[in-house]
């Protein structure tokens, strides 16, 4: 070996064995060791669609149609609800006749009790022309007794016998009530009319039946479409002079009267279901 090769194999090798022995202990020191990378597996990756479902992304799907709704047009006739039901009966073109009881009630002295029929046509469902017959029994009370013993008082009163009326019905009032578990069809009504009214006064010379008047309200509960209850407050008025006195006066017959109506036919026409 000439000598510039032994020169330059000397100064190569204090430069190579750093290089080795830094090999030898396989540590880089050079850089500071990075935290662990999370690993992939762990994260969840979303499924991809099926390659025959996979739609472009920048399309947007329609929202859902809603259901159709069924127009109003398709809601039968029987599934209609009516806020105001209409009359279960008919009074138009029928008959009803009422036997009544009656009692009055605005006399302290004298009670007036009798029986009455009443006959009614109904031109219309609310308006009737009525015709009533009434006779009468004249019962003292116990106050007469004592204002005649005690006080020796004279009291001058009138004696009906028996009355007939002609009256017209107007019914404006219509309802129901519930009762005993059951529903009661009622109108109310009001009648005023004329007639005569006899007393035991109308037998004497120059005097006859008295001319009268009618005014009067009253309450019908419908049983059946062909009976009712009947219930009415009126007042008769006629001038009458009573014996022992020598001037006439007004007298007023407030009555109570109770009973039973019948109509005829006994179905109405036109009748709507319950």
């Amino acid at each position: 070996m000439n000598r510039p090769t032994l020169l330059l194999a000397l100064c190569l090798v204090p430069s190579l064995a750093p290089a080795q022995s830094q090999e030898g202990m396989g540590l880089d020191l050079t850089k500071e060791e990075s935290p662990a990378a999370p690993s992939s597996s762990s994260e969840e990756t979303p499924t991809p669609p099926p390659a025959g479902d996979a739609k472009p992304a920048t399309a947007e799907e329609p929202p859902p149609e809603p259901e159709a709704i069924a127009p109003l047009t398709d809601i039968t006739q029987e599934d209609r609800v009516k806020s105001v039901q209409r009359k279960v009966y008919r009074k138009k073109g029928r008959f009803e006749l009422t036997p009544l009881i009656s009692i009055s009630v605005n006399d302290p002295f004298y009670s007036k009790v009798g029986a009455s029929l009443r006959g009614a046509w109904y031109l219309a469902d609310t308006l009737a022309i009525a015709g009533r017959a009434s006779v009468m029994q004249v019962v003292p009370s116990d106050d007469v007794r004592t204002a005649k013993r005690t006080f020796n008082s004279k009291i001058y009163n009138s004696v009906p016998e028996w009355s007939a009326m002609g009256d017209l019905e107007w019914s404006p009032l219509y309802g129901k009530v519930a009762f005993l578990n059951s529903i009661l069809h009622f109108d109310g009504y009001l009648l005023a009319g004329a007639g005569v009214v006899r007393t035991e006064t109308s037998a004497l010379p120059d005097r006859g039946l008295n001319p009268a008047a009618d005014l009067g309200l009253g309450m019908r509960f419908v049983a059946k479409d062909y009976l009712a209850v009947n219930v009415a407050l009126i007042n008769t008025s006629y001038v009458d002079q009573p014996l022992g006195s020598s001037k006439g006066a007004i007298q007023n017959m407030m009555t109570l009267n109770a009973g039973i109506s019948l109509f005829l036919p006994f179905k109405s026409t036109g009748r709507d279901s319950e």
